[in-house]
């Protein structure tokens, strides 16, 4: 007679974990993250910055990979500034911050 009642017991303890893990990671899905377009557009303006008014853009913005647990984001922009070419790398918070990383020099 005792089975049946331990029984009812491990499926509890089952749903309960269930529901605990299912708690515990909506929350972490939940937390802010800066959209892509939006993380593009903060680096591309970090990146003409540097150049002031003689650069521009002359790719397409790519976000290389998100950080994790921090949810930051590594973005590369590329400019031109009068006939040279540079990657920028960034990362960008949940805000939408971008604080460089480093700078390269295209066909040198």
């Amino acid at each position: 007679m005792m089975m049946p009642s331990c029984d009812k017991f491990s499926k509890r303890l089952v749903v309960s974990v269930l529901l605990f893990s299912l708690l515990v990671s909506s929350e972490i899905l939940a937390l802010p993250e800066c959209p892509d377009f939006k993380a593009k557009e903060a680096s591309d303006a970090l990146a003409l910055a540097f150049f002031k008014s003689q650069g521009e853009v002359f790719h397409p913005t790519h976000v290389l990979k998100k950080h994790h647990p921090s949810r930051d984001k590594e973005v590369v922009s590329y400019i031109k500034n009068k006939e040279r070419y540079y990657s920028i790398f960034s990362l960008v918070n949940a805000d939408c911050d971008a604080r460089f990383i480093k700078r390269t020099r295209q066909n040198d």
